[in-house]
């Protein structure tokens, strides 16, 4: 009698028990239509205003939005992941006022809106020339009522967890890159069928280059579909420690990126294979960060109304990060941009328990965040540096993350 009250306990101990979390997931075309096109441009290459690719007619695999709601007891974690390079603050801020005056089951300071970084998706942080208005206004309602459809399909899920490791390579020629895939696997807590598989890598998704004039995830696309049609559910793919991170190849072909895509998506299913189940409770931290902005050419594209960055008084970013912690072996981390791999791996190494997942340009788009002792180290590369706010950014975060996540 002692034994079987013994184990009771334990399974009803968050640390032990399966995560008694619901999850919902949806997924929405924000392909722009004709007449939306016309007013709308590609992002990704060149320095800002320069290369427009604007008025792209053509489309190879429809753009996507993919939302995932999380619910533990009264705790909310809600992801909505756009297919484009970046998006604005204010893009952002619409999104959670459209969701907020929709319903009141959303927890909207939990809400992470963030990008996949496909280079030949629309620009939604008005760089490279932005999007028209009637896109705009479709795409903040689309992304509201996505995040408000998968609240609403939320059903009990066993969660597992598995990591792999794929061909990246460090653009900027150091011998340290994010090489790993962390994957989570949401399964109906009843029937075991597949709802959903959260993908986390670092990579650029670059295998199309600036002559591109098709609508396209990149590599995003096949890696997606060829996981969905082997597994079932619908996956969500998050960039992580990407901002020097990339697949390294001389062909820069649609064929290209669903080669490589179709090479990581059975790279991920077969890591299923030797997946762990995630057991415990649903914590999520928020960690503020402030820091001035001392790139005068972001200053004056933000000036100018071409970059949709807000900045207080005194020309400082305000952006909250999120620490999302599931039992004791799973943790995650939102972050506001790009970073590089001598920033943000240490930061992962500090992350809780054996599953990292770090969610790149999530809540911001604010460029590259680079070690000072970096900066502008690099000879012939200054690509990272020019789409830096400040030098000493990277160094600030780090610090206040590291202190956050002890």
């Amino acid at each position: 009698m002692k034994t079987l009250s013994f184990i009771f306990v334990l399974l009803c101990t968050p640390q032990f028990a399966f995560a008694a979390l619901k999850i919902g997931v949806w997924k929405e075309n924000i392909t722009p239509t004709l007449s939306e096109r016309s007013t709308s441009c590609m992002g990704g290459y060149g320095l800002p205003l320069t290369n427009p690719r604007c008025g792209i007619t053509d489309s190879h695999d429809y753009l996507s939005l993919r939302a995932l709601f999380m619910a533990n007891n009264d705790t909310q974690f809600s992801l909505i992941v756009f297919d484009t390079t970046g998006v604005g603050d204010a893009l952002i801020n619409d999104i959670r006022q459209r969701v907020s005056m929709l319903t009141n089951k959303v927890d909207v300071d939990n809400l992470i809106i963030a990008a996949t970084h496909t280079h030949a998706g629309l620009d939604y942080q008005g760089i490279w020339g932005g999007i028209g208005s009637e896109y705009r206004s479709r795409i903040v309602d689309i992304a509201a009522r996505a995040i408000i459809q998968a609240q609403s399909t939320a059903q009990g899920v066993k969660i597992f967890a598995a990591q792999t490791h794929v061909p990246v390579s460090n653009r900027r020629g150091w011998g340290i890159v994010d090489d790993s895939v962390t994957t989570l696997f949401f399964d109906n807590r009843k029937t075991d069928q597949p709802i959903a598989t959260l993908v986390n890598l670092s990579a650029h998704p670059t295998i199309l280059d600036g002559n591109n004039i098709q609508y396209s995830s990149d590599y995003i696309d096949s890696l997606r579909t060829n996981i969905e049609r082997e597994r079932g559910g619908m996956v969500i793919f998050v960039n992580g420690i990407l901002g020097d991170a990339q697949f390294s190849t001389t062909e820069r072909t649609i064929e290209k990126a669903n080669e490589i895509g179709k090479l990581v998506a059975n790279t991920i299913i077969e890591s299923e294979k030797a997946k762990q189940r995630v057991m415990g409770t649903l914590n999520v931290s928020t960690i503020t960060f402030t820091h001035p902005v001392s790139n005068t050419a972001i200053l004056q594209l933000q000036q100018s109304g071409a970059l949709d960055i807000n900045l207080d008084d005194k020309n400082q970013i305000s952006v909250d990060l999120k620490y999302v912690k599931i039992g004791r072996y799973t943790s995650l981390l939102t972050f506001p941009g790009e970073a590089l791999s001598r920033l943000g791996l240490p930061i992962k190494y500090n992350m809780r328990g054996k599953y990292h997942l770090f969610i790149g340009l999530a809540n911001a788009s604010y460029g590259y965040f680079i070690p000072s002792d970096e900066f502008g180290q690099i000879p012939g590369r200054n690509t990272e540096e020019r789409f830096s706010m400040d030098k000493y950014a990277g160094d600030e975060i780090k610090r206040i993350i590291d202190s956050s996540i002890k």
